[in-house]
């Protein structure tokens, strides 16, 4: 099975994590999908597991904030009354 990074943006705040590794990026497609639904401007995306995790950067103007995907977990679920399965 091929790895992968996990990583998530969060567009209003510029901000990024790289979430960790996979093999499946179906929960992680899938929640951001449900996000993005509810008018949260997000989105994530899948690099190869070949570039290390030090040499990831984010677009230009974003930064890294650890614990990003379980904020906008939490937000979601306010926004929204729904809670969204996690990893």
């Amino acid at each position: 099975m091929k790895r992968f990074w996990e990583i998530v943006y969060d567009d209003d705040k510029r901000t990024m994590e790289i979430i960790g590794t996979s093999t499946d990026d179906t929960l992680l497609t899938n929640n951001v999908s449900k996000m993005i639904r509810s008018d949260m401007h997000v989105r994530c995306q899948v690099l190869d597991i070949s570039i290390e995790k030090e040499d990831i950067d984010g677009p230009p103007g974003y930064t890294k904030e650890e614990n990003l995907y379980s904020r906008l977990l939490l937000e979601y679920e306010k926004k929204t009354g729904k809670v969204l399965k996690q990893f």
